[in-house]
């Protein structure tokens, strides 16, 4: 086939195809202006989109025969560069600041058309292969870019809007051939095209990988940069041990080590956690012909750039590389069936591709984005997201022939729960900050000293030349010890920077990440990210009743168990708390796009599986912060409502019937670590407010009471005419777990224990205690539990400064557990498995420790006095300065242990003294 070579200036090109650029860029100009099309209807830039076509169809119209095939090309260049063009302004369209006079529009409009007619164009048949690397497309960037400075854009925006645009041609270039096969098909008999109707397939293969290309040029929030341009490559660790495993799998000791902080320094001394930088290893492995090494998982908390790197790396390897790739945001795929039928009812509903697409390829690399996602889908949703990654590996492994391949990202959390199906030697890639202080690097082999790099200091020079700001590196002001666990996680340290920007947070040791979202929140409604302006859209909407609405939005999502919720379910849910009319409001300004003015940052609206509208989380911490807000608020109300009715009787609430409106908040869902640490951030902000630890002295006494029914059985669950028993216990779990959080957080402000508790019996406490899963249970603090009887496993569980005098944990699994300052004495921890636990500072006077296993825990400070301690293995555990005055330590076992400062330190051969020995 013969080539098609253009060379000739746009004029003369639009002369004979009679597109008319100039009424395109005056309406474009319009548009953005505020001036015409703004005032004739609500969404101008699809008012703009119907003009493109309108000019196209005109083009279209003259006969087929007087049209040759150059200009039919140069039709479908110009017809893509302007609905390019019109859909970058869709998404600027709340940056253009300046209105300008409808008197100049022609002017600026004539001007920049009679710019564009004197470029040439020069198209050949390698064009359409990399339409992207169109020259002319150079040679049009300044000239967009002073129309776009005119329109009231600044140097860095304008150049944000180019780098987009030049992004979105391909895809649009795409969809206006698959619009108008017919009018273009002359082309196809000149040159073998990705168009072509007999490679629908490659063409749809290709436009599907200009599509992954696309989707990291996309803005992010509200910015004018997309991600691509902000990323700073990741580090990542895995772990191992020292002599090596000859068959590739880790044994479970290394396996718990997966799930401890990533910081924390090694209780097994023959783990080596290994630094990788995580494109690096991952493209190494993806080049490799290992069949039986066929999955990676990236595993990191919220907003450690999991789903950025997985959406990098697929439009990396879409550019660069030839291997087919599938991208599946698991919070959009639906696991009704097997997960093979799964993958093709997701291609079935796909807008590029099909299954003939990849589920033939001899090569594929699937990509699940967010593992924890799958733990949010119906009644059986922990049993899908538990399966998943055992019929994951089942599909792979039914492809070796084919050389599948996959990887999944998933909060840590999540990845814990599926460790046992992933024991193979390098499989989960931990992903680490970007910055790892000097003492903590030594917990990790870092051959290539990667950790010596503070990566804070590339993405702060980044976002100034983005922002048109002069930063060198992360400001002085923010390079502090206590900002450092906002500053060293990616997505914590944008929104940081954000404030910063606006400066209007006075950042302090006490700063934390509540805050900053706070901060934010009052930004979205006021609108200060572009100026003074604010929407006319929410001027009725008052900043409380915004900030309402999204925390009940938040709450819908949560009780269902996901990341969306329906405009029906929230409008339901604001009926209930008389917030009907105000939502109305809101809605109607989601319908008319001022839902992007507004929620920019965190969440967005769109069509659900079944055309309902819906909101959607776009990061999941914010649902997390919002939802924190809304139990604090519950709490103040219940608090509030409690005192009324002592106060005055007939008023108010009782205890009962704030006991059962707590269980309607908190029952449906758990609370668990990531939403915590929201809460604890809340309880810390009241708690620096004038009178603030007075009121939470008062939450504190009020869950207290609350606790008190709970233990004693007088839950009011049945009020809530649940459908089964089943969920009866389910809500009261979750919302008795929830008190404990909340008393646990007060009291760490207050430190205050209330004994002024009454429970029917002394075991009565236990038995409660025990009818909760661990897995949800909350640092204890300052709890007082008198003569319990604990038979249960208590994993990373924080009782610090509790008074748990006489309690019985027999028998009981205390790996992690935190008793830091707590009293225990008289507990009978006989035969407890409590590795790498902390007692420091803790009272064990008169306590059984008999044939307990403490190997490597801290017990630096404590007092062990007459305690019993017979066969107990201390082995590495740290004794400094413990009181063993009257202990029975026969036949314990101090290998390794620190006893310096003790009675024992001679009886006994400590680590310090073997070092100085040796």
């Amino acid at each position: 086939m013969s080539e098609i070579i253009l060379k000739k200036p746009v004029s003369l090109l639009n002369r004979d195809v009679k597109f008319d650029l100039k009424e395109f860029f005056i309406q474009a100009s319009s548009t953005v202006a505020g001036t015409a099309i703004q005032v004739a209807t609500a969404n101008p830039i699809g008012a703009l989109t119907s003009i493109v076509k309108g000019l196209s169809s005109t083009s279209k119209a003259i006969s087929l025969e007087d049209v040759p095939v150059e200009q039919r090309a140069w039709l479908l260049v110009v017809t893509s560069l302007t609905h390019a063009i019109a859909k970058i302004l869709e998404d600027f369209n709340d940056l253009f600041e300046n209105n300008i006079e409808k008197s100049q529009l022609n002017t600026v409009s004539e001007q920049l058309t009679n710019q564009v007619n004197e470029i040439e164009i020069t198209l050949t048949n390698e064009f359409f292969n990399n339409p992207h690397q169109l020259s002319f497309l150079n040679d049009l960037s300044p000239i967009l870019k002073n129309w776009l400075q005119q329109l009231g854009l600044n140097d860095s925006q304008a150049s944000s809007f180019i780098y987009q645009f030049k992004s979105q041609f391909p895809m649009s270039l795409h969809r206006e051939w698959g619009t108008n096969p017919a009018y273009y098909a002359p082309i196809v008999e000149k040159l073998d095209t990705p168009f072509n109707t007999a490679n629908r397939l490659q063409r749809q293969a290709s436009e599907y990988r200009y599509w992954l290309q696309q989707q990291v040029s996309e803005r992010v929030f509200e910015e004018a940069f997309g991600l691509k341009q902000i990323y700073v490559p990741l580090r990542a660790y895995y772990i191992q041990t020292k002599e090596g495993s000859s068959d590739g799998i880790l044994n479970d000791d290394v396996i718990e080590a997966e799930s401890s902080n990533v910081l924390r320094s090694n209780s097994n001394e023959n783990i080596v956690k290994t630094v990788c930088g995580l494109h690096e290893e991952i493209n190494r492995w993806i080049g490799q012909n290992d069949t039986d090494d066929n999955l990676k998982v990236i595993s990191g908390g919220p907003g450690s750039g999991k789903s950025s790197f997985a959406k990098i790396l697929a439009s990396e390897l879409a550019e660069s590389s030839d291997i087919p790739i599938l991208f599946i945001p698991l919070h959009r795929f639906k696991i009704n069936d097997y997960l093979p039928e799964a993958i093709k009812k997701f291609l079935d509903n796909h807008s590029i591709l099909t299954r003939d697409n990849l589920l033939g390829e001899s090569k594929l690399l699937l990509i699940f984005d967010g593992l924890d996602e799958l733990s949010m889908q119906g009644s059986n949703s922990k049993e899908v997201a538990n399966n998943f990654t055992e019929e994951l590996k089942e599909v792979l492994n039914d492809n070796k022939n084919m050389s599948w391949k996959a990887i999944i990202t998933g909060r840590e959390l999540s990845i814990q729960q599926q460790h046992n199906k992933l024991k193979k030697r390098k499989t989960v890639l931990h992903l680490l900050p970007y910055f790892i202080n000097e003492d903590d690097r030594e917990n990790f082999n870092d051959v290539n000293n990667l950790l010596l790099e503070d990566q804070r200091d590339e993405w702060w020079q980044k976002f100034g030349e983005l922002k048109g700001k002069d930063f060198d590196g992360l400001p002085t002001i923010l390079a502090t010890e206590n900002l450092e666990p906002i500053t060293k996680e990616p997505l914590l340290n944008y929104l940081l920077s954000l404030s910063y920007l606006r400066q209007d947070i006075i950042f302090t040791e006490d700063t934390n990440i509540n805050q900053i979202y706070a901060d934010l929140l009052d930004s979205v409604h006021e609108r200060k990210y572009t100026g003074s302006r604010t929407h006319t859209g929410i001027n009725n909407i008052e900043k409380n009743k915004f900030i309402r609405i999204l925390e009940e939005i938040a709450l819908v999502v949560w009780h269902e168990s996901g990341r969306t919720a329906s405009i029906d379910m929230i409008m339901e849910r604001c009926r209930e708390v008389g917030l009907a009319n105000y939502f109305d409001k809101f809605k109607d300004d989601a319908e008319s796009g001022v839902v992007r003015l507004l929620m920019a940052f965190y969440f967005r609206e769109f069509d659900g599986n079944q055309g309902d509208k819906s909101f959607e989380f776009t990061h999941k911490s914010f649902g997390e912060y919002l939802i924190a807000r809304r139990i604090m608020l519950e709490l103040e109300i219940m608090l509030e409502e409690v005192e009324r009715g002592r106060n005055a009787p007939g008023c108010g609430w009782t205890l009962e019937a704030a006991f059962e409106k707590w269980i309607r908040l908190c029952g449906p869902q758990s609370i668990d670590g990531y939403l915590s640490d929201f809460l604890e951030g809340e309880v810390r902000i009241k708690s620096e407010t004038e009178f603030g630890l007075s009121k939470i002295s008062r939450y504190q006494e009020l869950t207290i009471e609350l606790l008190q029914l709970a233990v004693n059985g007088h839950s009011p669950v049945k009020k809530l005419n649940l459908a089964t028993f089943s969920e009866d216990l389910t809500y009261v779990r979750n919302a008795e777990v929830a008190l404990l959080a909340i008393h646990s957080l007060c009291a760490r402000q207050t430190n205050k224990i209330i004994k002024s508790v009454k429970y029917e019996n002394t075991e009565i406490f236990g038995k409660w205690l025990n009818l909760l899963d661990y897995k949800l249970m909350p640092k204890l603090n300052h709890l007082y539990l008198p003569n319990i009887a604990v038979y249960s496993t208590f994993i990373a569980s924080d009782f610090e400064s509790s008074e748990l005098n006489n309690a019985d944990m027999l028998f009981s699994e205390l790996f992690i557990a935190n008793f830091k300052n707590s009293v225990l004495e008289g507990a009978n921890l006989t035969e407890t498995r409590a590795e790498s636990a902390s007692f420091e500072n803790a009272n064990l006077k008169n306590s059984e420790l008999k044939a307990a296993n403490f190997k490597g825990s801290n017990f630096m400070g404590a007092n062990l006095q007459n305690a019993h301690i017979k066969n107990t293995n201390f082995t590495n555990a740290n004794l400094e300065n413990a009181n063993f005055e009257g202990t029975n330590h026969e036949e314990a076992i101090f290998t390794g242990a620190n006893l310096k400062g003790t009675i024992l330190e001679n009886l006994y051969t400590s680590k310090e003294k073997s070092e100085e020995e040796e």
